[in-house]
């Protein structure tokens, strides 16, 4: 018998095309989502995929099944915020999403909200925002702290602080032809393309996955690093300088939902919550 769960893991792997990149969006093994899709076409009693070494391929059937799968999916949130609505505590699972490095500034309410509301779980999941916003999409996700998230007719994108990503170093900067980076970042992209013209040249480049510890290297003098103000927030932020005529970049941070999350009681006042503490 078909699935919600599968029914999502089915749509995650229609939009990738690829079976290690869905999986890792998911959190799950590769072989639990080729089992899931294997099952879903033992039900079916059709092919879903075309497999090659390249990815995968949607068939006939499955190109038919996505344009169902997200309003079967979306007919079962409408049935259980239905069911949740006539109850008076809030209570369910909230999965959430956020870059790693967004999650340092933003969550520190969880302890307040939690504690205040007993029957609520919170999922966490991590990420780069486009990707988050994606599985917000999707229904894997209930709501996405994102950055500069692009519109999209089915979510509601509700702007909650703006941040700023500069070119920074620290005082005791030991090298000065050195420049850390986050390379996958657009903001960062951007940046990059301007240095030179902005009359910044560095011979050397340190790539790195995270901007946290794009920020302890900088903090420890190891060369300059493109990060956006926020995060430097949450460490000693004396300790660095903002390097003057830099080109930067304006980042909005965004509550990315579906208007459905609104609805139910656990979606209000979470949304209530996050805009109080973040807003600003």
């Amino acid at each position: 018998m078909i699935n919600q769960t599968d029914l999502k893991y089915f749509l995650e792997l229609s939009q990738t095309l690829h079976l290690t990149r869905a999986s890792e969006r998911l959190g799950i093994t590769q072989p639990a989502l080729s089992h899931c899709v294997k099952r879903l076409e033992s039900d079916l009693n059709c092919q879903l995929f075309l497999r090659s070494k390249k990815g995968v391929q949607l068939t006939p059937a499955g190109t038919k099944l996505k344009m169902s799968a997200t309003s079967m999916i979306q007919q079962w949130e409408n049935l259980r915020q239905n069911i949740s609505d006539d109850i008076e505590t809030p209570q369910g699972v909230i999965k959430l999403g956020c870059h790693s490095a967004v999650a340092q500034y933003s969550l520190g309410f969880l302890g307040s909200f939690l504690k205040k509301n007993p029957a609520i779980e919170v999922q966490l999941t991590h990420g780069l925002s486009r990707h988050m916003t994606e599985q917000v999409v999707s229904s894997v996700l209930d709501v996405a702290i994102a950055v500069n998230p692009g519109p999209h007719p089915d979510l509601i994108i509700k702007e909650i602080c703006k941040d700023e990503v500069c070119l920074w170093k620290a005082k005791n900067c030991q090298n000065d032809d050195v420049l850390i980076i986050e390379p996958s970042l657009l903001q960062t992209q951007d940046i990059v393309q301007k240095l030179n013209k902005k009359g910044f040249h560095f011979k050397r480049v340190i790539e790195s996955s995270s901007l946290e510890l794009i920020a302890n290297l900088v903090a420890q003098g190891v060369g300059y690093g493109i990060l956006p103000e926020r995060v430097l927030q949450i460490y000693e932020t004396q300790s660095y300088e903002k390097i003057k005529g830099a080109p930067q970049f304006s980042d909005k941070i965004c509550l990315v939902y579906k208007q459905e999350f609104r609805k139910i009681k656990r979606g209000q006042i979470f949304i209530e919550s996050i805009v109080q503490n973040i807003k600003g």
